[in-house]
C-alpha cells in the first residue's frame, strides 16, 4: 500500500477522522453553506476569524522556494497568514485550507502553542507520508472543507462519472470542480469509496504529469494549475502607514518598513 494511503487520517485514525468530519461539516454549515469553496477559501478564513473577534492579516506574495507553501503565526494578537503565490493556484487553495485548521484549533480549542510558535506548511507536509499528527489532521480537515463527500456524490450523479485508474478525465474533472491538487483529490475520492485502494495506489505511484497534460488537452481546470504570482503588499503598506499615523510605531520604523515592502514589490514585479 502507498504510504500516503496508509498514513492518511481516514485509515490511520478513523475515530478522529469522523470527529473532524463533524467539525468540518458544522464549520461549513455556519461559515460556507452549500458553496463550492475553491478560491473563496481566502475570504472564508478572514470572515471566520473576524466573526470570532480576532484580527487577521492574510498576505500573498511569491516566494522563490516553492517547497514552502504557507505559514501562520501570531504577533501582537494579530494572526498573520502567508500564502506562496509562486505555487499553482490549487496548491495555494489547499495550503490556505490547511492553515485554517491551525487557526480553528487556536480559536475554538484555545490551543495557543502551535500558532504562537508558528505553523509552516511545506510540500512534504502535503504529499509525503511522514507528517506530524497535527498536520495530518490539518490535511484531512482541508479536504473535508474543500470537497465534502456530499458535494462529490452530487457531482457524480449529475455527471454520471465512473472511476477507474486508467481514465484520467474523471480525476481531472473533480480536480477542476473542487480546485484540488492531484494527490489530494486522489485521496479524497479514495476516502469517498470512489477509488479502490488498488486504484488509488496506482494513481499515487504514477507521475501526475500525464494528468496535467490531459487537463491541458481537454482545457479542463487549467486555471488552477498555474501560479498567480499575486502580491497584496499594498495593503500591508497601508497598515504600516495606519500604525504610524496612530502613533503605534515610530516614524523611523515606518520608514524602514515601507522601504522594505517597496523593495519587495519591485522584486516581485521582475518575477512576473
Amino acid at each position: 500500500m502507498n504510504k500516503l494511503i496508509e498514513n492518511c487520517l481516514f485509515l490511520k485514525d478513523k475515530d478522529r477522522f469522523n470527529i473532524l468530519r463533524t467539525k468540518a461539516s458544522d464549520f461549513r454549515n455556519t461559515f460556507i453553506g452549500e458553496t463550492i469553496v475553491r478560491d473563496s477559501i481566502f475570504d472564508v478564513i478572514q470572515n471566520y476569524v473576524k466573526s470570532k473577534e480576532h484580527e487577521i492579516k492574510l498576505l500573498k506574495f511569491p516566494i522563490d522556494d516553492t517547497e514552502l507553501w504557507a505559514f501562520t503565526c501570531l504577533k501582537d494578537g494579530i494572526i498573520f497568514v502567508t500564502i506562496n503565490t509562486a505555487l499553482p493556484l490549487n496548491n495555494q487553495i489547499f495550503a490556505a485550507a490547511h492553515e485554517l485548521y491551525h487557526i480553528y484549533k487556536y480559536i475554538e480549542d484555545s490551543q495557543e502553542e502551535y500558532i504562537e510558535k508558528g505553523s509552516i506548511l511545506t510540500r512534504k507536509d502535503f504529499d509525503e507520508e511522514d507528517v506530524s499528527e497535527e498536520d495530518r489532521e490539518a490535511n484531512a480537515f482541508a479536504a473535508l472543507i474543500l470537497a465534502p463527500k456530499e458535494q462529490i456524490e452530487k457531482q457524480i450523479k449529475i455527471t454520471g462519472r465512473e472511476f477507474t485508474d486508467s481514465d484520467l478525465y474523471d480525476l481531472i474533472h473533480f480536480m477542476d470542480y473542487f480546485a484540488m491538487p492531484y494527490k489530494g483529490m486522489v485521496l479524497k475520492l479514495f476516502e469517498c469509496g470512489r477509488y479502490t485502494e488498488e486504484q488509488a495506489d496506482i494513481l499515487l505511484q504514477s507521475e501526475s504529469r500525464k494528468t496535467l497534460e490531459e487537463a491541458y488537452i481537454h482545457d479542463c481546470g487549467t486555471r488552477w494549475l498555474e501560479p498567480t504570482f499575486e502580491n497584496n503588499l499594498a495593503s500591508l503598506k497601508a497598515l504600516v502607514e495606519l500604525n504610524r499615523d496612530s502613533h503605534n510605531i515610530t516614524d523611523s520604523r515606518a520608514k524602514d518598513d515601507l522601504a522594505f515592502l517597496t523593495d519587495l514589490e519591485e522584486k516581485f514585479k521582475k518575477q512576473v
